[in-house]
This record gives C-alpha cells, structure tokens and sequence, in this order.
C-alpha cells in the first residue's frame, strides 16, 4: 500500500448546480482520474452506488459507457431523468447493492465506488470490496473511499459493532458509518496489485455559510 501523504490534505469543495440539482462539487480525486482512463485506454465504467449521477453525468461526458446502480430506485429514477432531458445514451441504469453487484467476472474496466463502501458492517464492506475485485478485468481500477477513525463524528450515535454508529453524521442520522484506519483497508485491499491511499480532509462550504469536515481515505487501486 502506498500513502500518498503522512499528513491530512485539506480540499475546499462548495455545493453547486450539477444538472439542476444541488451537490457536493466533484473532487480532484475524480477529475484528476479521467487522464489515467486515457493513459490505459479505459472504456467501461461502473458507477456503483451512483446516487442521482452526479460522478455518471461527469464519466459520461467524456465518451466512457458507463453503467450506474443504486439500490435506491428514487435516486435511479432522477437520475433517469436527467438522461432523458440531455439526450444521454452512454449510461445505463440497474438498482442492486454493492454487496451483490449483478455482472459477470473480468467486464469492467473501472468501478468507480465513492461515498458507499463505509455504509455497512464490516462483513458487508469485506464482501463489497470482493465484489468489486470480480467484477474488474485485469489491470483494471478501483476509486473508491472510506471514512477515517480521524473523522470528528467517530464515535457519536448508537454504537452498532467495532468502529460501526448509527446516527454519527449531520443529516444522516438512520444510516449506518464505518470508520476506518489504515490497517484495516491493508487488509480489504490486500488482493489488488497496486493501492495508492490519500489522506483527505474534505472542507465543504454549505448553502447556509456554514462549513462541514469530513476525512475519509481515498483509494485508487489496481487488480
């Protein structure tokens, strides 16, 4: 595993209009990506656990076929949408978790995962993350990330097993975190040839002129 940054690297994101819906603007992690996907001459992408297609909308205006799932048929729904309204052909839409992810082995060649892994017990994100290897041709990669032990909500809400709370995080009350350190994602990751891992502090400038912090590890691996 190679860590980028001792240090936690501080990143300003603001919420912005994407395609008429109010979002976190995408991160330098994800727009920094598309010159690897050149370089290895990528073309097949899954956006899994896609949300409304905020990371689709942006894969997808540069040529990738992209395939967006989410367990939540409202947010596939809006997503399905936008794609209408805009004449969008090159991304398709299925609804299944990322815990059982319905493609043959060896199809992709990229499973972009962001904001989704960490909402599960462990079990869930072992098996995600074996998943997600499957699924991936060889030499194909991974971007994904996962919520620090570091982050200022560990340890808030109701504690549900190790590193695990239920209403830790500021409007995400019902759902479940996973917190992590660097240790545990050796060992999730330790099938992947290559796990590059950044230390990121995201500051998130909200609508209201309030500000909200985030550190999460961001993953950029290899099969």
């Amino acid at each position: 595993m190679n860590i980028i940054k001792d240090k936690w690297n501080s990143e300003r994101l603001a919420i912005e209009n994407i395609a008429g819906e109010y979002q976190i603007s995408l991160s330098n992690i994800i727009k920094d990506s598309i010159s690897i996907f050149n370089k290895k001459k990528y073309k097949k992408i899954l956006d899994l656990g896609c949300g409304t297609g905020r990371n689709s909308l942006f894969f997808a205006q540069y040529g990738f076929e992209i395939f967006s799932s989410d367990i939540a048929t409202e947010s596939t729904y809006i997503l399905k949408n936008k794609l209408h309204s805009k004449n969008i052909s090159n991304v398709h839409i299925y609804n299944f978790s990322f815990k059982d992810i319905l493609f043959e082995d060896n199809l992709f060649d990229v499973v972009i995962c962001t904001s989704v892994l960490h909402h599960g017990k462990f079990k869930d994100i072992e098996r995600g993350v074996s998943e997600i290897y499957r699924v991936l041709k060889p030499d194909g990669c991974l971007i994904c990330d996962m919520l620090s032990k570091d982050d200022l909500s560990y340890g808030l809400g109701e504690f549900i097993e190790e590193n695990t709370f239920i209403g830790s995080r500021e409007g995400e009350e019902g759902v479940l975190h996973h917190y992590t350190d660097l240790k545990e994602l050796e060992k999730l990751f330790r099938r992947f040839n290559e796990m590059n891992t950044y230390k990121n502090e995201y500051i998130i400038d909200m609508l209201n002129g309030k500000e909200y912090c985030s550190r999460v590890f961001d993953i950029v691996a290899f099969k």
